[in-house]
């Protein structure tokens, strides 16, 4: 096929036969919200056979170059997604706007001909996200899950123990947020002094249910060791815990997608690792879209629904 798609919140001009623009977070939008909908595009493009092209990343929010340059920290995440990229020149580019239905199927019909076609997907995130929902259990198979965490390309190292291996991503508040006292579907933040008891109860209980089995808790997030510290205090002879702080996002979407148990915050960072593993998520039950294979808590995790 000839036609191929890709997402951007940009209207395509001539340049784009050349080139397309890379994906840019413009220093606002972090890595889960910019690559959730690309992933769930990639989705889309193996169920329907539909090519799909992703161009490159930049200017992504939340994260630091500390140990990397700019340009290094985008190609290690480039890198790391594995995404089909295209580099071609293309005979005709078109903007579509609207759902993924019958009109856009039809269009990618149309253009089955010799010529190199660019089919860009301006502002189409909520329509491909809305379209994989409605067709999850088609779409997210474990075949497919399988086949695409096995693309991605992690060569730094995986730190999980022998035994059961649990990771929870606490989601910090960034100063692009929204206040961190208020309670949204889109973001739940985890403050020491106002949360770190709350959070104990879900401890307690994966502790309680894992005295038979060898467990380690991994504890995602970015801030200081020293607010996560109290965690530690919870360790017991058959119960881990570790922290990782500040690590590369890379090495905490492979982790979080490839453990046993992954438990969420409202956050598009924890969305991304949810959709490249098939094992049991722990999610809130206001959580702002859909989630598979998971089970809903409420805010103070003591109920579960799904379990």
């Amino acid at each position: 096929m000839n036609v191929y798609v890709t997402l951007s919140n940009l209207k395509s001009d001539e340049s784009w036969k050349k080139k397309i623009p890379l994906i840019d977070g413009f220093g606002t939008e972090g890595i889960g919200s910019m690559i959730q909908y690309h992933l769930l595009l990639f989705y889309l493009s193996d169920f329907t056979g539909i090519p799909f092209t992703y161009p490159g990343s930049k200017n992504f929010a939340h994260h630091s170059y500390t140990e990397y340059s700019e340009d290094n920290y985008f190609e290690k995440i480039d890198t790391f997604f594995n995404f089909p990229k295209v580099d071609t020149e293309w005979d005709e580019v078109y903007d579509y706007e609207g759902q993924i239905d019958d009109n856009f199927f039809k269009l990618i019909e149309s253009y089955k001909s010799g010529k190199k076609v660019l089919v860009n997907l301006h502002n189409c995130h909520r329509a491909i996200d809305a379209f994989c929902g409605s067709k999850k259990e088609s779409i997210f198979t474990k075949d497919r899950i399988d086949k695409i965490r096995n693309n991605l390309i992690f060569n730094d190292e995986r730190y999980f123990q022998e035994g059961r291996n649990i990771c929870w991503h606490m989601r910090t508040p960034n100063p692009n947020d929204i206040p961190a006292e208020i309670v949204s579907p889109y973001r739940e933040y985890y403050v020491k002094d106002r949360d770190f008891l709350r959070y104990k109860t879900l401890v307690d209980f994966i502790k309680n249910n894992s005295r038979n089995t060898h467990t380690t808790l991994h504890i995602h997030s970015q801030g200081f060791s020293t607010d996560f510290s109290e965690f530690l205090n919870l360790r017991e002879n058959n119960f881990d815990i570790r922290l990782h702080i500040d690590d590369h996002p890379t090495s905490d979407i492979y982790h979080m997608s490839h453990a046993n148990i992954f438990i969420m915050s409202n956050s598009a960072f924890s969305y991304v690792p949810s959709l490249l593993s098939s094992n049991k998520k722990l999610t809130r039950n206001n959580y702002h879209t859909w989630t598979f294979n998971s089970i809903q808590m409420n805010y103070n995790f003591t109920e579960f629904t799904g379990i």
